[in-house]
């Protein structure tokens, strides 16, 4: 048998034995008559070789591969990518079916998590509290938990939902103690709100997001189709002078640019909620938000460092590692 024949036959009869067969190396070696150490170099030789070829076969595959990319292209802790034919009751990418697989592996005993609730509470944050409490009956869960408000949430028309209320139901769902702020997001003067901000209550919770572990929020935008200006929390003269601010993008109603840093001003100073900063030092910070206006404000969000997690979906999540200067394929 030539040598280039007998070279080739000994490669790919490693590979059978090791990715067919599930072989050891030492398997191998003790088969063939080689050492341990060849047998190994065979295994490797036949996969640069292209002999092997390894291919997951799953549905999820075009998931997996886009959360794969994104946290390669930013240097995220994790990215959970929702398929957007997986959706919710109201017709909408199911969102809060990731955040909740997301918190439920990495919240533990003693947990603090910060939650966000964004300007459309019924977006995500209801659908993670129903998914949570589904599988908390059907496994054990993470002990002694806080769920903390990170932002004002009383709205000014009566007749809308508090967002207060679906905090403290993912608080209910995790069998956890709620800190609540009862407040409005934007008061109507910096004197207003500094007052707010002194009352022990509301200053205790909003510390408190100091001792997050983990921090959840939705990613707004600056546009009339935005859940703050559609839920009536901002005005279309607020909105003009954030974006000629250079505003792209809000976190708990605080608004950033396009690097990703605070945009300062008149609303700011009437904001009750956590800042910016006190957010992006939390060791996990968790971005939710999907769909094509929200591309830019997760871009920023991801360049400030405001977020290192994601749960998105496969669009967006594709558009964002494009906005990186990536191809998929290459992140």
């Amino acid at each position: 048998m030539p040598d280039d024949v007998a070279k080739q036959r000994l490669l790919v009869r490693a590979a059978v034995m090791y990715y067919v067969e599930g072989g050891t190396q030492q398997d191998i070696a003790r088969h063939l008559g080689v050492s341990r150490a060849t047998a190994g170099r065979l295994v490797a030789q036949a996969r640069a070789e292209g002999i092997v070829r390894i291919e997951v076969v799953s549905d999820l595959t075009r998931q997996v591969g886009a959360e794969l990319a994104l946290e390669n292209a930013y240097g995220l802790a994790e990215v959970v990518v929702v398929d957007p034919a997986d959706v919710n009751a109201a017709g909408r990418v199911d969102l809060g079916k990731g955040v909740a697989d997301l918190l439920g592996r990495r919240l533990h005993d003693g947990a603090v998590l910060g939650l966000g609730w964004g300007g459309n509470p019924s977006e995500w944050i209801g659908r993670t509290a129903e998914v949570l409490r589904t599988s908390r009956r059907a496994a054990p869960a993470a002990a002694d938990l806080t769920v903390v408000q990170m932002a004002g949430a009383a709205p000014s028309d009566p007749t809308r939902v508090n967002p207060m209320r679906t905090v403290a139901a993912v608080a209910d769902a995790l069998d956890a103690n709620d800190l609540l702020v009862a407040a409005p997001l934007y008061v109507d003067s910096a004197a207003t709100a500094s007052s707010l901000r002194a009352d022990r209550s509301i200053a205790d919770t909003i510390a408190a997001v100091d001792r997050a572990d983990v921090c959840v929020f939705g990613v707004g935008h600056v546009t009339t189709t935005t859940p703050l200006f559609v839920n009536g929390y901002l005005d279309e003269a607020e909105l003009a002078g954030l974006r000629a601010a250079g505003a792209v993008g809000d976190v708990c109603g605080r608004f950033f640019d396009a690097d990703g840093a605070p945009v300062d001003g008149d609303l700011a100073e009437r904001t009750i909620g956590a800042r910016l900063e006190q957010i992006a030092a939390r060791p996990l910070r968790i971005a939710i938000a999907a769909g094509p206006e929200r591309v830019e404000p997760l871009a920023a969000a991801l360049r400030g460092r405001l977020a290192n997690a994601v749960v998105t979906d496969t669009p967006t999540a594709l558009a964002l590692v494009e906005r990186a200067g990536l191809h998929p394929t290459e992140a």
